[in-house]
Formats: structure tokens, sequence, C-alpha cells
């Protein structure tokens, strides 16, 4: 009998987000968005961060921190991009696929309801 041992997954590098987002970028292009379009802008923006961050590991898990404070907020942004690219399968994949790398390295960092302090917030008043 063979034991098979479960490995940590591996959490995202700063490299493949980086990619995810040129992905992101290029299906833009593929369905002739705008390039001074706010789609194509904000994501141009999220790589021109990246590339300057002084930590790009630190800088994408940060910002995969901010985009996704819990759960909920993941499976509320996904459903909208779902109704907003449905119609560009391309775009869509591809966000897809980048949001999944931000909640990978997100998800250990997750808020939960019941670790909440309210009173240690309304302490500071």
């Amino acid at each position: 009998m063979s034991t098979q041992i479960q490995l940590p997954e591996a959490k995202p590098t700063f490299q493949q987000v980086e990619q995810a987002l040129i992905n992101v970028i290029k299906a833009g292009l593929y369905y002739r968005k705008p390039k001074d379009g706010k789609f194509m802008l904000s994501y141009k923006e999220r790589v021109k961060k990246l590339r300057q961050a002084e930590d790009p590991e630190k800088h994408v898990e940060e910002l995969a921190r901010t985009i996704f404070p819990n759960e909920c907020k993941y499976n509320q942004i996904i459903d909208d991009y779902k109704s907003w690219y449905g119609r560009d399968p391309e775009i869509l994949s591809s966000i897809v696929n980048l949001y999944k790398l931000y909640y990978k390295l997100a998800k250990d960092h997750f808020i939960k309801k019941e670790d909440i302090d309210a009173e240690d917030f309304l302490s500071s008043i």
C-alpha cells in the first residue's frame, strides 16, 4: 500500500499573476476593446504597478487581500464578471483565471464574522 502525502497548494507567484493580467489584456485586444477605454487601461495600470513594485510578491498578495476580504466577495465578483463578459468567452476565461490566482493568495487571510471585534473599533472613539 502506498500512502499519498497531500502537499499544501503552492501560492501563485507574482509572475503567474503578471501573465494572467497580460492574458486579460490579450483577450481585450482580441475583442477590440478600446485601448484608451476603462477596461484596457485598468489592467494596463495593474501590470505597470506590479512591475514597479519594490516587492512584487507582497504587492500581489496585498492587492488580492484588498479585492477579496472574504469568500462572499469572491463569489459576488465572479458572478458580476459572468454577467458582464458572458458574451466574450476569452475575456471571461482570462479574468476568471486571474481572479482564481488572487483568491488563492487571499483565502488564508479571509475575515470571518466571528473574528470581527466591533468593540475594539468602537473603543477608539
